[in-house]
């Protein structure tokens, strides 16, 4: 479905939308035709994100979530996309992720995945980060070409979350 600019409402989720995200994840892994295409995230992360320090943006039509993205801060942990980059120690603080952008199927085509991710870097600019890292799968021809349309790089390819090989992008905030 096509819509305005006018008809989207951007907004800061919290803990009382996880049952929104937690259903639109599981639209959008029905809809794929390959699985490894997309991480799935447990609840119990879900729910983290929806706490500081990492923030969720949530798109919204007539009180309908229609997609969201999240900023995950991984801080000195292994989730911290900055290690797979050999960024030292000492400046992962400057690091954060884009982990993940979900657009209800029957909405894309709005632009969301990039407006929501634009949105998301300016969150993490205000937060003093330096740098945002995605991974993706290098069979998702349209999140990857979203991420270089967006101005991000592709910096290495790694095998993440069990055995799924990922292509690791970043981009200067």
């Amino acid at each position: 479905m096509k819509l305005s600019d006018s008809e989207i409402i951007f907004t800061k989720c919290g803990p009382k939308h996880i049952c929104d995200i937690l259903s639109l994840q599981e639209k959008a892994f029905e809809h794929l035709e390959d699985a490894s295409l997309l991480r799935r995230n447990s609840k119990e992360m879900l729910e983290d994100c929806l706490c500081e320090p990492h923030y969720t943006i949530g798109a919204f039509y007539q009180d309908k979530m229609i997609g969201f993205a999240i900023i995950y801060d991984g801080g000195n942990s292994e989730e911290n996309l900055g290690r797979d980059l050999g960024i030292d120690n000492s400046k992962l603080k400057e690091v954060i992720n884009m982990k993940l952008v979900i657009v209800d199927p029957e909405f894309r085509g709005n632009g969301l995945q990039r407006k929501m991710t634009s949105r998301l870097e300016d969150i993490a600019r205000s937060r003093g980060k330096k740098i945002i890292c995605a991974t993706v799968s290098e069979n998702n021809n349209y999140s990857f070409n979203n991420l270089l349309a967006l101005g991000y790089e592709h910096k290495t390819t790694k095998i993440k979350y069990g055995n799924l090989k990922r292509r690791v992008y970043c981009k200067l905030l």
